[in-house]
């Protein structure tokens, strides 16, 4: 054998190991990808929560739900010309409409497939809702749209350690307050461990007052957080959490005063989804603009003392 012939083979091996080496490490990096989905992404709020994870966080990979594919890709387009070419392989848009059952499981389907081997969904922010409508149209899609979604992706999500962020609103509290403290649904919204029947019984109570009180979109922000709890409750593998964005300039407000942008509303949700001290904190919490713990039953500003008032948690242990 030449030199020559050696200097080849040489260079081939070398060749060999490091498109090895590149093939591991690929591989290596998918593995630990954190792969999340954000519905009601293509504006607003949401779109400005998948521009933030990207921006901010190297290891994730975001699947944008838009209930338009059109609308979606084009925000797929807008964020990859922000935050830069180098993310366009760290995002994809899926169609997700969270009013429609078919779609919600059609666009689970998706992303399983989707997912490689022993790769899972690391969390959910679950932001899509609508503010303006007939009222049993907003509770179906801010409170039962929620639901559907976490009930199609829960079998796809990592545990330990998955986390659901359920974006609430401070119309939630807000609406609880002005309910009468004799009211049965005020002590109930109050204190949803004490709710019969668990998640089942937060279906019924939608049901039952879903026309009642006049306030369908705060009604329907109560519920979140009622499930959010029993969520919580009933999934102590995974970090479930609500958060209100505050009250932010998007299309659901226009016209009624709201300054801030949609960049800054995106700080809490993605706070929930990616803070690590949250892996050590009590689970199924309420969440203020500020990231302060809020009452579920009456409105904190942002900046006043963090409430510290019974968790619902606990109750468990005792049943």
């Amino acid at each position: 054998m030449t030199v020559l012939h050696l200097l080849l083979i040489s260079f081939i091996l070398a060749c060999t190991s490091t498109a090895f080496a590149e093939a591991l490490n690929s591989h290596s990096s998918s593995n630990n990808m954190k792969r999340v989905l954000v519905t009601g992404a293509n504006k607003g709020i949401g779109k400005a929560c998948c521009q933030k994870l990207l921006e901010e966080h190297s290891d994730v990979f975001v699947w944008l739900g838009s209930r338009s594919s059109e609308r979606g890709e084009e925000a797929v387009h807008d964020i990859i010309k922000s935050v830069g070419g180098d993310c366009q392989d760290r995002i994809a848009m899926v169609t997700l409409d969270i009013s429609s059952e078919e779609s919600v499981v059609q666009a689970a389907a998706k992303i399983q497939q989707q997912l490689k081997g022993d790769e899972k969904l690391y969390g959910i922010i679950n932001n899509a809702g609508i503010i303006r409508g007939p009222d049993h149209s907003v509770v179906e899609t801010n409170y039962f749209g929620t639901k559907r979604v976490v009930n199609a992706f829960l079998p796809l999500l990592q545990r330990p350690g998955g986390r659901i962020v359920n974006v609430a609103s401070a119309s939630g509290p807000n609406f609880v307050q002005g309910l009468s403290q004799r009211d049965t649904l005020y002590k109930v919204l109050k204190e949803p461990w004490t709710i019969e029947g668990g998640l089942d019984g937060v279906d019924e109570l939608a049901k039952k007052y879903c026309d009642q009180y006049g306030s369908s979109y705060g009604f329907s922000k109560a519920l979140v957080n009622a499930y959010n709890l029993l969520l919580a409750r009933s999934q102590p593998e995974l970090i479930v959490n609500a958060v209100t964005p505050g009250w932010i300039k998007t299309d659901m407000t226009v016209g009624q005063g709201a300054t801030n942008p949609p960049s800054q509303g995106a700080v809490p949700p993605v706070w929930a989804l990616m803070d690590p001290e949250l892996e050590s904190t009590t689970t199924g919490l309420y969440y203020g603009s500020d990231c302060k713990r809020s009452p579920i039953h009456v409105y904190r500003s942002p900046g006043d003392p963090v409430y510290n008032g019974p968790t619902g948690i606990e109750a468990t242990s005792s049943k």
